[in-house]
Formats: C-alpha cells, structure tokens, sequence
C-alpha cells in the first residue's frame, strides 16, 4: 500500500474540526484552505491522509497550545461515532466495549491506524499505531485517542473512579504541564518515551459491567458495523484500482478519464458513479493526487519548482504556482521554506 491509498474517513476529521472549533478556532476555514470541503465532515468520507494531516498542523499552529491533542480528545461527541458508540454502549463489558472498538476503528481512522486488545497474561493491552510520520501529529493524535479512551470508559461505565493501570506514550513530554494535564484526566501513572502508545487495565477493569448493555442492540450494531466495513473496503478497492492508472498516467501524460475508463473496460459513466459512490469526482480525485505528489517532490530540495510543475504534468510554471496556492493556500516556494520549520 502507497501513501496514496491512506485515508482517513470523516469521523476521524469531524473530531478535530468540531472539537477545535468549540477551542474558538475557525476551524472550518481551515480545512478548507487545505482543500476539504464540508461533504468530507460526513462520517462515510474518505479523507485523504495529506489533507488530513495539513489540516492538523494548521489547526495546531492557530490553537498555539502543546496539549491541543488533549483538549481535543477531552470532548467525546457520541453522535460523530455512529454505531461505534452503540456497540460500546451495548457491550456486555468494558473489555467488551474496547475489543469492539478495535475490532471496527477502520470505521474512524480508515487504513491510517490500528488498535489492538490484548490480554498479555497479567493485564489488558490497549495498543494504537499508525501511519502518520510526522512527530507533531504522532504527539497529537496519540494524546487525543488516549484521552478519549479514558473518557469513554467512564463514560460508558458510568463511573469517574475507574482509571487504567498506566498510560504509556512512545514520545517525550512536550512540558511538565502537559504531562500534569494529561495525569490528571487520567487519574493513573503515565509513562513517556516507551516502545509504543497503549493503555494497560486490570482484570477487574476489564470485566467491569456496562448497565446499557442489550443483546438485541449489540447484535444490531454489529452487523451495522460489518456493513460499514464492507462498503469502505468495496470503496477502496475500487479507487485503488482508477488512482493506480492516473498515477501511470501523471508522469508521462495528461489523465483523461476516457484514458482510465478504456484501461478498466467500462464506459467513462459507469467510472464518473463509480467515483459518485467512493463520495468524489474525477477532478478532486486528480487534485488529490497531485497535491500529494506535489508534496513528495517539494520535500526533495534537489527538485525544483519547475521539475515538481512538469513531473505533475502542467505545462507552464505558473500555472502549478496558482493551482498550489489554491490548494494549500501558499506557493510552491513558501510551503517548501515553512514545512521544516514548522513546530509545537
């Protein structure tokens, strides 16, 4: 899998930029200087991984505050998260409740992270990962899930006095009093610069009853979630297959979509609802890639402006400057100068 299959569905963005913006951020500006318009807020979007990331550090750099991750992943918003919610709520148990959420958090963070429940023989493991690279949002996004997690437990539980065994994060503090912030939404020790991100419960944790629980309920939002889960695979392979050919296509033509149609032995219709049904269109599609594209070769200083402008395909210079712009808000020459320097 390329980085330009990594998405991340419209749950996952709803929380940052319903979350900032109850921080008085304005935050829907903000997507949409990176390009994301209000349809990739619906929870069935797929939002590309490099758009969703732009919009995290911008958000981040307007919030100018090393616990943004926190203050994010304090407001657990039930309605965002759909039938993830109703089989949380519906479990027989909190254990229960987490191995579900692992089990579908494809529903919310696409192919871009992981959550494993494991039981290591002494205690329970709630471990994430993702693919995210870059070190502000590795911080951010592990601090925001780990802080909702805590959250949810008492949520669901009903009880403010059932904190894990430990949290351990694979970073270092950003200060002393983001770790104080974070210990104390945790109510349990928390460890820095470890292997990995997780959180640790005991068994008696683990086991404690959720009161909402019903059999009923749980298997309706179960096959809820398997459907969802099929119909985002269905999508994905899908899409794979047209971006593979206008990827082929970038670097030695322009993409046409009767190009692509041809190569998949249907008609460019049968493409444009295929497109319809994965929620994009032939052009978000090819901007989508070519932004991502653009900011492969802007990362290579050996690149200039006008290779990066011809590898996607422009003709002239100043019509990639201006296509750039529009998608990102900056030039070419401005985003290349500002991504190393960009910090929190």
């Amino acid at each position: 899998m390329t980085q330009y299959d990594q998405y991340v569905t419209g749950i996952a963005l709803s929380q940052f930029v319903y979350g900032a913006q109850s921080l008085g951020i304005n935050s829907h500006a903000i997507i949409n200087q990176v390009g994301l318009s209000q349809e990739y807020l619906k929870p069935s979007a797929r939002v590309p991984r490099s758009k969703y990331e732009m919009a995290l550090l911008k958000l981040i750099s307007v919030h100018k505050n090393n616990s943004f991750g926190v203050d994010i992943g304090q407001q657990i918003i039930p309605p965002l998260y759909g039938v993830l919610m109703s089989l949380a709520l519906s479990s027989n148990s909190l254990g229960d409740a987490l191995s579900y959420l692992a089990r579908y958090q494809a529903i919310a963070s696409g192919n871009c992270g992981e959550v494993e429940y494991l039981f290591d023989g002494q205690n329970y493991q709630l471990t994430i990962a993702m693919t995210h690279q870059n070190p502000i949002i590795r911080r951010h996004v592990s601090e925001c899930v780990m802080t909702m997690f805590c959250n949810l437990q008492r949520l669901i539980t009903g009880r403010q006095d059932l904190p894990p065994s430990e949290l351990w994060f694979e970073h270092a503090p950003a200060s002393e009093s983001v770790k104080r912030h974070i210990e104390s939404i945790a109510k349990c020790p928390v460890l820095f610069e470890k292997t990995d991100t997780r959180m640790i419960l005991n068994n008696s944790i683990h086991n404690f009853p959720i009161l909402g629980h019903g059999e009923d309920m749980l298997r309706i939002a179960e096959k809820q979630a398997e459907d969802q889960l099929e119909i985002i695979n269905k999508r994905l392979s899908a899409i794979e297959k047209i971006k593979w050919h206008i990827l082929e296509l970038i670097q030695s033509s322009k993409p046409r979509r009767e190009t692509v149609a041809k190569r998949l032995l249907i008609s460019p219709r049968t493409l444009d609802r295929r497109l319809e049904q994965a929620g994009t269109t032939w052009q978000e599609l090819i901007d989508e890639l070519r932004l991502q594209l653009a900011i492969e070769h802007l990362s290579d200083t050996q690149c200039s402006i006008n290779d990066v402008a011809r590898k996607l395909g422009f003709s002239e210079i100043r019509a990639f400057q201006r296509k750039f712009k529009a998608w990102t808000g900056l030039t070419p020459t401005a985003y290349r100068n500002q991504s190393p320097r960009i910090q929190n």
